[in-house]
């Protein structure tokens, strides 16, 4: 018996946050090689809330004109990448979009400040795809290296892979109770607003009892909002993501910063 068998290509992939870096973006590809190629930047409708942003379109397109010379397909990106919950968004996006592909997907952790960086690795090891950090030789002395090389001088092409570690992902029910509350950029929701919504999404966990009218018995309310405390809320809580609160005879649950956080990543996680 033949079975057809359908061979799927892999494609190279990087993720490039960008500062004022040259050499330290194109270099480590001369070496890895790669089909497609994107520059996370700050431009665009961001451009002008920071000073010195033309110089940094100076390095986005000569890093772009960089990588399609190496053969590259290359895509832009613009985001606010001073705004940490921002980046993160961003860079996992791009990430989810490649994984959906099947590519094999390279961050760069160097070629951008800490704090792009930091955003960065919370995506790569969240998502388990490949990290570098490359070391550069020196900086740049004038304003001739500068152009030429960017802030850090790379000519040796020391390329470190970052390790992964691994990060306990939210279940699909947390996921989803984390985007209820945090749906419109909002931080807050009523706990009566969103507890029938798993009903629908999960009709084979909450099997929610509804009476003539179609709506929820005060049994099948109880049952609902018992088994969505163990199995979701309560760990949410206990993990420091949301609060809880009472206002009058309303419970409402509050997003906190570390939750805002996941609920970015699990954001972008429901294209996957």
């Amino acid at each position: 018996m033949i079975t057809s068998i359908t061979m799927k290509r892999i494609e190279r992939v990087h993720i490039i946050p960008l500062g004022f870096e040259r050499s330290i973006a194109v270099n480590p590809i001369k070496a890895l090689g790669g089909k497609r190629a994107h520059i996370v930047t700050i431009g665009g409708e961001f451009a002008e809330k920071y000073d010195l942003w033309e110089e940094q379109r100076y390095f986005e397109e000569t890093v772009f004109k960089d990588l399609e010379a190496l053969g590259l397909d290359v895509e832009v990106h613009y985001a606010d990448l001073f705004d940490f919950k921002e980046a993160v968004k961003k860079i996992a996006g791009i990430t989810l979009m490649e994984k959906s592909k099947g590519s094999e997907i390279y961050l760069n952790l160097s070629s951008h400040g800490r704090l792009v960086s930091v955003a960065s690795a919370l995506v790569g090891w969240y998502h388990g795809i490949r990290m570098y950090y490359v070391l550069a030789d020196r900086y740049a002395k004038d304003i001739e290296e500068l152009r030429l090389y960017g802030r850090s001088v790379c000519e040796d092409r020391v390329i470190l892979e970052v390790p992964q570690i691994e990060v306990v992902k939210l279940s699909d029910e947390e996921r989803f109770a984390l985007s209820l509350i945090f749906s419109n950029g909002k931080r807050y929701a009523k706990l009566g607003d969103i507890a029938e919504k798993f009903c629908y999404k999960f009709p084979e966990i909450y099997m929610c009892k509804k009476g003539d009218r179609g709506k929820l018995t005060w049994k099948g309310k109880q049952e609902l909002l018992t088994k969505l405390n163990r199995r979701v809320l309560s760990k949410l809580e206990s993990k420091g993501y949301i609060e809880r609160e009472k206002v009058g005879r309303n419970t409402v649950l509050r997003i906190t910063d570390e939750g805002e956080i996941f609920a970015l990543l699990a954001e972008q996680e429901k294209s996957e």
